[in-house]
């Protein structure tokens, strides 16, 4: 009987988890973004980008409405970003690829020198990425935030 009620507590425990964490199965995506970010800013001697739960969770509710609408939009994103982190300078990129490669996106952003710029930003330590797929592509966002 014992061992039933500590299993629902588990379970609840769970369950609770993916509602209060909900960007914890987009940030396993998100990873190989961040990882492809930090091989880039290495490679332009800045410093990595540490991750972000707050942002990965601000940045994969945005990717899940851009997929839920077939659109793109930055919208009012200093606002919505600023919801997750209290910061004085925020930034985000978006993407839309038929392939969610960590490398593509990036090589995207690096191509096009306003993401570039974002992406390579000295002031920018924080980041998150969500990924949201629909139908056959997949909707990257990823979000920047100063140390402060």
């Amino acid at each position: 009987m014992r061992s039933a009620t500590v299993l629902r507590g588990l379970v609840a425990a769970w369950l609770v988890s993916l509602a209060v964490f909900p960007a914890a199965a987009s940030a396993r995506g998100g990873g190989s973004v961040l990882r492809a970010m930090n091989s880039v800013r290495a490679h332009h001697h800045l410093p990595a980008l540490h991750a972000s739960r707050a942002l990965a969770r601000a940045a994969s509710a945005h990717s899940s409405d851009m997929a839920r609408s077939g659109s793109m939009s930055h919208g009012a994103f200093a606002r919505r970003i600023n919801r997750y982190v209290n910061s004085r300078m925020v930034g985000e990129n978006l993407a839309w690829a038929s392939r969610c490669s960590g490398r593509t996106i990036v090589r995207m952003w690096m191509d096009s020198a306003p993401h570039r710029a974002i992406m390579l930003s000295p002031g920018f330590r924080k980041a998150g990425v969500g990924i949201s797929r629909a139908s056959h592509f997949c909707f990257v966002t990823a979000d920047f935030a100063s140390a402060r």
